[in-house]
């Protein structure tokens, strides 16, 4: 009895049929459980003496049912928004259940990811009916021709198909059944002599007659039924519209039942719920779908864009339904607030007549002129009015007479956001270590935009600790830049579990992240085992990549599960493609910026792949791992670029190559840069005179640096003199991060928070007790106490004066101000512009579209941009129309498109320097007026200071 793909029961039993001749019979008593569903096979075969075999086989349908019977259910099933209802639960004893509800309307969206009876059962392994090539038989016909010869069925060949690897006809698969098809398709292997296979016609007819075997095979496969049959009391304020209504654990007692109490959302609404229950006695369980309905006789609902900018006018509309069974009078009233002018009033404050399941709708021109979230309150209530209404007076429920709604618009400052990080790391051994820090601002700040903020942790990882879905502030829509989300979690929990501060919520919290990573990061292998930026729409994996998702899936297996598969695959690929030399070929496009254009793409590469084999714990044994520092041997001597050389140092220094890490490093150390009591590296070390304490390094200097601060920290035995050094180069990169943790970009983040959680391990000791005192001369001052049973909390404080000048006394990481300033001129690094197509301006009221052109080329120093990434913010009320993304992805250079709730993001794998152009709709779904410019920026993903950035505006304001 063969259920899920594997065998469930198996026996024989003796039957003497001599008295009746060859005939005879008995009964076999069979029990259907879950655990063969949905469609088992019972395979019955007698075996004679002779050397004969009989067999049938029969195929059920069971019922996916679970082991666990589970339901859920709404008591009642209809309730008001805000009401209390009571949810029923029911499962096996014991049983651990997962509950969610969600609204309707998300439901819609993506109907696919449902859980279901069929979808879960659909995980299990099923036979599929034929052998894999493994065990396939060898053709039994003999050899008759060149063309012609005994193969085993590489690629299965189902019944009356023609197989495309060999070039014979098998005339035995279009015969019909026997035998060895039965247990074939049960999934059994047979290994005998009895005769369970027809004879085999070995004739070769002509290719014509072949063709015509192969259609009539086909017809006579399609004969029959084609297709299959389709599946087919008082006032309360309504403010809480989530889309995600309940997503929690709730445990089940011995009784089996539970009931839980919620609160209804205020959304007028269907909310869909569901569950899945798991317990050691009966296993999983799934309920199927209930509804809830949300539902109010007599409302008012709101439409309002989700942002606006400072100044812009938009039209507030707000519509009143009634679904009473009479007529009624109803006033409608806009709050007024500080945070909102009213330019015109809809005629609201006299009352209007709704009767049964109509609706009235009202305008408002506003304009908003404070930053932030403002909330828009819309009352509206039922008058108890001497009017005729309907031909009489209107009806006034006893209950529900008024509905009132809060929402809220985000207003923000007119520009483009600038965020700025200073970071610091003070260690006051024993003394008081004192910096000052100044908060300067533009002239052309945007007023009332700015805020400051002082952050202090204990603990030199605490920051990216709190911070681990956020390091890098920018998309994260490909293979790399998914990846750089994944690597430092890694770092994270390897120094937390070493220095003993790994709790279960922190260690959960950071799992699911790898979890999640691990699964988005599969959607970029390619079927041959690689990974690329963008998957298989690349065609080519990528070398370098593929090493770097190698490394981190072998680093991760401690903390997740990582089917070795994955990495195996990765290994063969790579290995596939290192040279005679011991070098390996660049396959694919090379993301990375520090590995492009010059004589050290091979070596600097080579270095790459073999750190990445030690890392996973590859010994110099390994062949791809001793090949590859023979490679890098040979190169060592002629290697004068920078980054390169600090690359090879750290692998040396894996490698145990002592002798050769530190000719290496004698030679970085002199080409140092050292300023005070830090130490980095630069590719370009002369800084620029008027360079500000808050300008950012490059990308790649951090990188840079982070590798040399590896390789000085990997040594059997590091005196003080070593830690003195690296301390020195930790303070410098301390410096360069940005308020969450991270740094600029992705490998410089992944690389740096790598080098800085080996310090943290070997080196960083925290003090007992740590005072930080935060000055200003104007009168204020916040004191932080730092322990060790608080070193990873976040501690933080506003700001109050900007600019203004701070003093930090002590020891503390962290000091971030935010604010806005009108977009910069554009850089000399791309040309970018944009062209807005003919509006229809002359009917300001109905929603218009607007066609975009953006032009744009690289015209920076190089021959081309590594990915770029064109952004383009939305005017207030506007979005891409639908398919806008099948469109773009259509047109040269484009790899990805993501669409936010007011941001377009093109992915290009590389700008040169023709000029490439890009043409898109946006469509107006929200009346705004007096519209400000939006902006549209083109970036390097790995060179952030190649950038430039326009504006484009409405050409009807």
């Amino acid at each position: 009895l063969i259920g899920r793909g594997s065998l469930q029961m198996e026996g024989q039993k003796h039957l003497n049929c001599k008295k009746e001749g060859l005939k005879g019979s008995f009964s076999l008593s069979l029990t259907f459980t879950s655990r063969l569903a949905p469609d088992p096979s019972l395979l019955i075969y007698a075996i004679f003496s002779s050397g004969g075999v009989i067999a049938d086989r029969i195929q059920f349908s069971v019922e996916m049912c679970f082991d666990n019977q589970v339901s859920l259910g709404f008591s009642p099933s209809r309730q008001l928004p805000g009401a209390d209802v009571e949810l029923q639960l029911q499962a096996a004893p014991g049983s651990l259940c997962a509950i969610r509800a969600v609204d309707e309307s998300v439901l819609l969206l993506r109907p696919e990811t449902e859980l279901s009876n069929s979808s879960v059962y659909g995980m299990f392994p099923f036979w599929y009916g034929y052998y894999p090539y493994q065990v396939a038989e060898y053709d039994e016909c003999p050899v008759s021709g060149p063309w012609d010869f005994p193969q085993p069925l590489i690629d299965p060949v189902p019944e009356g198909r023609w197989s495309r690897r060999s070039v014979i006809w098998r005339p035995w698969h279009s015969e019909g059944t026997d035998l060895y098809s039965f247990f074939q398709h049960t999934g059994l292997k047979i290994l005998s002599n009895a005769k369970i296979k027809k004879p085999v016609d070995c004739s070769h007819p002509s290719p014509k007659h072949d063709r015509l075997i192969a259609g009539e095979a086909f017809a006579s496969s399609s004969s029959g039924p084609s297709g299959g049959a389709l599946p087919s009391e008082g006032s309360r304020v309504r403010q809480y519209f989530p889309e995600t209504w309940l997503w929690d654990l709730f445990p089940v007692g011995d009784s089996g039942k539970e009931a839980v109490h919620v609160t209804v959302p205020d959304a007028i609404t269907e909310w869909k719920a569901m569950t899945f229950c798991t317990s050691q006695s009966r296993g999983f369980g799934l309920s199927p779908p209930v509804g809830l309905t949300a539902f109010q006789p007599f409302f008012v609902e709101l439409t309002l864009p989700y942002s606006v900018f400072r100044g812009e006018s938009f039209r507030l509309t707000a519509t009143v339904f009634n679904y009473l069974k009479d007529c009624i009078r109803v006033q409608t009233n806009l709050a007024a607030a500080d945070g909102y002018q009213v330019n015109s009033w809809a005629d609201s404050r006299a009352s209007s007549c709704l009767c049964a399941d109509e609706a009235e709708t009202y305008h408002w021109n506003v304009t908003a002129v404070t930053l932030g979230r403002v909330n828009f309150t819309i009352s509206t209530k039922i008058l108890d009015s001497d009017e005729l209404c309907g031909g009489r007076k209107g009806f006034v429920p006893k209950k529900g007479q008024s509905d009132t709604l809060i929402k809220s618009v985000l207003v923000k400052p007119e520009g483009v956001l600038v965020e700025k990080t200073h970071s610091s790391l003070l260690c006051p051994k024993g003394k008081v270590a004192s910096e000052s820090v100044s908060l300067e601002l533009p002239v052309d700040v945007v007023p009332d935009s700015t805020k400051a903020y002082v952050t202090v942790l204990g603990d030199i990882m605490g920051t990216a600790l709190q911070n681990l879905d956020s390091l890098v502030q920018m998309p994260s829509g490909c293979g790399e830049q998914n990846m750089v989300l994944f690597a430092p979690i890694i770092y994270v929990l390897q120094y937390l579990e070493k220095a003993g501060l790994l709790t279960g919520d922190i260690r959960s919290r950071a799992v699911g992240f790898l979890e999640i990573g691990y699964q988005k990061e599969l959607t970029y292998k390619h079927s041959n085992g690689s990974y690329s930026a963008f998957g298989e729409r690349d065609g080519n994996g990528n070398t370098w990549l593929t090493a770097f998702v190698t490394k981190c899936f072998g680093q991760a297996q401690k903390f997740i599960f990582i089917d070795d598969k994955n990495i195996q695959d990765a290994l063969e690929w790579m290995a596939g493609n290192q040279l005679p030399s011991g070098c390996y070929a660049n396959v694919g496009q090379l993301l990375h910026t520090a590995m492009k254009g010059g004589v050290d793409d091979e070596t600097s590469l080579t270095a790459y792949i073999t750190a990445a084999l030690l890392e996973m714990g590859k010994t110099t044994d390994d062949p791809m791992v001793s090949r590859g520092l023979q490679c890098l041997k040979n190169s060592v001597t002629s290697t004068t670029n920078l980054y390169t050389q600090a690359l090879l140092a750290y692998t040396f220094s894996l490698a145990g190559e002592m002798d050769t890490r530190n000719s290496l490093l004698k030679t970085l150390d002199q080409q140092a840069v050292v300023s005070g009591e830090s130490t980095h590296w630069s590719q370009k070390p002369i800084r620029s005179p008027d360079a500000s304490p808050w300008s950012e390094p490059e990308a790649l200097d951090v990188e840079l640096t982070a590798y040399a601060l590896l390789a000085h920290l990997i040594k059997p035995s590091l005196t003080q003199k070593d830690i003195a050094k690296a301390t020195s180069i930790v303070a410098w990169l301390a410096k360069q991060r940005n308020a969450y943790g991270g740094f600029s970009s992705t490998q410089d983040t992944v690389v740096a928070l790598q080098a800085l959680a080996k310090y943290a391990t070997t080196a960083y000791v925290p003090s007992e007790e740590v005072k930080l005192a935060v000055k200003s001369t104007e009168n204020f001052q916040r004191t932080f106490n730092v322990q060790s049973a608080n070193r990873l909390v976040l501690q933080q404080e506003a700001l109050p004066n900007i600019p203004g000048t701070y003093t930090l006394e002590a020891s503390g990481q962290g000091c971030i101000y935010a604010y806005n300033i009108l977009p910069p001129k554009m850089m000399e690094a791309f040309s970018l512009s944009v062209e807005t197509g003919r509006a229809r301006c002359e009917q300001p009221t109905l929603p218009r579209s607007l066609p975009l052109t953006i032009h744009t080329s690289y015209v920076g120093s190089r021959n081309s941009s590594n990915m770029a990434i064109v952004e383009v913010k939305m005017l207030s009320g506007f979005s891409p129309v639908e398919g806008t993304s099948q469109l773009l992805l259509q047109q040269p250079r484009v790899k990805k498109v993501e669409s936010g709730i007011d941001t377009l993001n093109i992915y290009l794998d590389e700008l040169g320097k023709e000029t490439q152009t890009y043409t898109f709709t946006i469509s107006q779904s929200v009346l705004v007026t007096n519209l400000k410019p939006a902006t549209i920026r083109v970036y390097d993903y790995y060179l952030l200071d190649e950038q430039a950035t326009i504006q484009y505006s409405d050409p009807c304001e």
